[in-house]
Formats: C-alpha cells, structure tokens, sequence
C-alpha cells in the first residue's frame, strides 16, 4: 500500500470523483478528503491509498501537475507520520549534565530582612513574662495597677 498526497483540487470536489480520476492507474484503496471541522468546507487537499506501487508512480507521473477545473493540483507520495515512543514507567537517575533550572524570583524573600528565619522572629516578637517569687501574689488597686506581695 502506498498513500499518496493530492493538494489543489476544487474544495467541491467529492472522494468520488478522485477515486475515478486515480483508478485508471491503479487499483485505489482508501480516499480521504481533509474538511474544516466547524464548516465541513473541504480544505482542498487529502490522502489516497493504492494497492501498488507501480501504480502509485504511474498516477504520479500522470497527475502531478495536472489541472482539474483550472486549478493545478500536486500530487507526491506523502510523509509517514513520526509515531511517538512509549516511554518507560520506571524512574531512572538523570543523566550526567542535566541539571533541573528554577524560575529565578522563587524561593527568595520578597523584602530584605535581618533573619529570615520565621521561628526566631516568633520569639524576638514575644513579651517576656517575669516569674514572681513562690509565695507571693498579686493585689488589684483600683488604678487599674497590679502590686505584688510577698
């Protein structure tokens, strides 16, 4: 089977009337005509396949630079499409030279500060509370004042 690329047809024209223009040269499998996917308007290009080879470069030969409806068309043997490899599941160590680059502006300190750490600015910012001696306590004055006693 070799598929075949045909550009420059009418946009009206039908798989149809492609699968009669090529079976003179050989024996045509597949015909599939490229449509817009919101219109449905054809694109003006699309994909034949013929059972041989021989005919394949027969049609070629024959329609290549052809003109239908005072359009020349172009017709090659079209490009297999590159089929992506399955990748492994299995994590494997980076190869030597790779190294993973970060954004720059992440993990930085949005303005210059002393310590950066959270926890020792936590307790810098923590009133520090005197212990009374055992045995004491403490006497509200109507002031609003509080005495220790002993």
């Amino acid at each position: 089977m070799v598929k075949l690329f045909i550009v420059g047809f009418p946009r009206d024209m039908e798989e149809i009337e492609l699968v009669e223009l090529f079976s003179a040269y050989g024996t045509v499998s597949t015909v599939r005509i490229i449509t817009d996917k919101d219109s449905g308007i054809s694109k003006g290009y699309g994909f034949l396949e013929m059972t041989d080879e021989a005919g394949a470069q027969r049609a070629i030969d024959a329609m290549n630079g052809a003109t239908i409806d005072e359009r020349e068309i172009s017709v090659r043997i079209a490009e297999q499409k590159h089929q992506p490899q399955q990748q492994q599941q299995q994590f494997t160590k980076p190869k030597p030279g790779f190294n993973k680059v970060k954004p720059q502006g992440y993990n930085k300190p949005r303005f210059p500060r002393e310590n950066n750490n959270r926890y020792e600015q936590q307790e810098a910012a923590a009133p520090v509370r005197a212990k009374r001696p055992a045995g004491s306590s403490l006497k509200l004055l109507s002031s609003g004042i509080v005495k220790l006693r002993s």
